[in-house]
């Protein structure tokens, strides 16, 4: 767990504490419930809810008592709290009328405990447990034992308690030792000023007096009311009413019936509202945990969908880079291939003729050198032609003029070419993609004019707008069949223009010319 998370289980059980310590009961359990949300480890969270358990058992939700305890109990995986959970079972089980389970929790609280003072609370305890269930002979037999304890004895505030439940069990036994022992614990108990552990001792001696003494009963039972008033133990006040009312004097009776109706419906309101508040901050806290479960997932899997789609986002790229690898591979190669068959067509047979041309005649006559200087020239300006139109295209500023040169160098005897370029294109506007792609279309449609289309007229037309260039191609010659254009080298000029996201349409109509509308995206 990070560092926050330590300092948050620090601040809530520190705030925890000091509400409890101010009997701010509801805050304190909800502070400790938010502890044990944040715990780092299984004993900050087992302290968390045994103190929660504990809060529970005070307000005599002992059903929600049980549930916290058991889950504390279930977590606990040292010695150290183990007594304290098995002690809370034990009381919880007690107040629940489930008697074997508390002296069974009891029991291994009993078996875990080193301290001998611990030792005879427990079985102090479970003495009280034998006592509810009227075992009165084993209750006087335990409580014998631990009240011989000299180690206990030490201890006034304990062997008070022990000396107190020793008298009830032998008053209840019918035993005359009872008030002995009833009034060395209230003694004891009076020297401590201790109010709570008082108010046991006035209640059980104003039962003993019931039956003997109304006055007495009904005096002492008066003492534990105040005692239980001012240290505000409602449960003391209505079972201090109780044998108030038992032995009270007839017109005292009603009044007191009263009082011990309107505390006990208040009493019972208030620990319902308690019950309902503790059920409702630990069912806060399990949705406010799912659902930051919930948006951990739901973060989890929006991490791994952004992951697989930058995986399947590289993958594409990969795949299409393969692609365009290949296809600048199949490029090159139909690019040396068409070099190769030109050298071959154009150049290696015009050399060839005029090798043998060189060799078979006499150039010291004037005629045949002047035919060889002119074969030699011609054989120059194809080689020419075949660098220019495989060479780098400058696309800066030149490149209008190269342009130019380019439609000049089919302009000829034969053919005319009109171009038509009003108002002027800007070049410089125009991308370094676009112009290549236009170089070498219109190399590919001139070369396709002049070997294939017997055209003596061109019309060239270049026109701009806001969306992008237009360019239109016409010449008179003889057409080519839409099934031609691959065999003729137009499909290349058609995959440069789709590259760059424009359109080629070719116009053909056989024997009326051929006509094509190039149109290309700024």
């Amino acid at each position: 767990m990070n560092d926050n998370n330590s300092e948050d289980y620090a601040g809530y059980t520190h705030k925890a504490y000091d509400y409890l310590n101010g009997q701010k009961y509801d805050s304190a359990f909800y502070y400790y419930e938010k502890a044990n949300r944040v715990a780092s480890s299984k004993e900050q969270k087992v302290y968390a809810l045994y103190q929660m358990a504990e809060i529970q058992r005070v307000f005599c939700d002992f059903s929600g008592a049980e549930a916290t305890a058991t889950e504390a109990y279930k977590n606990c995986d040292t010695p150290k709290y183990l007594p304290h959970i098995y002690n809370t079972l034990g009381i919880v089980y007690q107040e629940l009328y489930n008697y074997d389970e508390a002296i069974k929790y009891y029991n291994k609280c009993y078996s875990d405990t080193l301290n001998e003072i611990d030792k005879s609370i427990i079985k102090n305890n479970i003495a009280v447990v034998h006592l509810v269930k009227n075992d009165f002979k084993k209750a006087i037999e335990i409580l014998s034992e631990i009240a011989n304890n000299n180690v206990l004895q030490k201890e006034v505030n304990h062997y008070a308690r022990v000396l107190d439940n020793l008298g009830y069990a032998y008053f209840k036994s019918d035993n005359s030792n009872a008030l002995k022992y009833l009034n060395q614990a209230l003694v004891l108990r009076d020297s401590l000023n201790n109010p709570r552990d008082l108010t046991a001792s006035y209640m059980h001696l104003s039962e003993y007096y019931q039956n003997s003494d109304a006055k007495l009963s009904f005096d002492y039972a008066q003492k534990a009311y105040e005692v239980a008033k001012s240290v505000k133990s409602p449960d003391d006040r209505l079972e201090a009413l109780k044998f108030m009312i038992s032995s009270g004097k007839p017109q005292e009776i009603k009044s007191l019936a009263l009082q011990q109706i309107t505390l006990s419906d208040s009493l019972k309101k208030a620990r319902q509202t308690a019950k309902n508040q503790f059920a409702k901050i630990k069912y806060d806290s399990q949705k406010a945990l799912e659902e930051k479960e919930r948006y951990k997932r739901q973060k989890e899997w929006t991490l791994t969908i952004a992951i697989l789609l930058v995986l399947v986002f590289m993958m594409l790229i990969i795949l299409i880079r393969k692609r365009n690898q290949k296809r600048l591979r199949h490029s090159v190669q139909d690019t040396e291939n068409r070099i190769a068959k030109k050298i071959h067509d154009e150049l290696a047979n015009d050399v060839f003729k005029t090798m043998t041309f060189a060799e078979t005649q006499d150039l010291e006559k004037p005629g045949k050198k002047e035919e060889l200087l002119e074969n030699l020239d011609a054989i120059y300006g194809k080689a020419r032609d075949i660098s220019r139109s495989n060479s780098a295209i400058p696309t800066d500023e030149r490149f209008e003029s190269i342009l130019q040169d380019l439609i000049n160098s089919f302009n000829s005897e034969t053919v005319n070419i009109i171009l038509k370029n009003s108002p002027p294109l800007d070049w410089n506007k125009v991308n370094a993609s676009a112009k290549n792609a236009i170089y070498r279309v219109l190399q590919e449609l001139m070369v396709n004019m002049k070997k294939h289309s017997d055209a003596n007229l061109v019309l060239l037309a270049f026109s701009s707008s806001s969306k992008g260039i237009e360019i239109k191609y016409s010449d008179n010659g003889k057409g080519i069949a839409s099934n031609d254009f691959t065999k003729k080298g137009l499909q290349n000029a058609e995959n440069r223009i789709l590259a760059l996201k424009g359109t080629l349409t070719f116009d053909n109509e056989t024997d009326k010319g051929f006509k094509v509308i190039i149109q290309i995206p700024k």
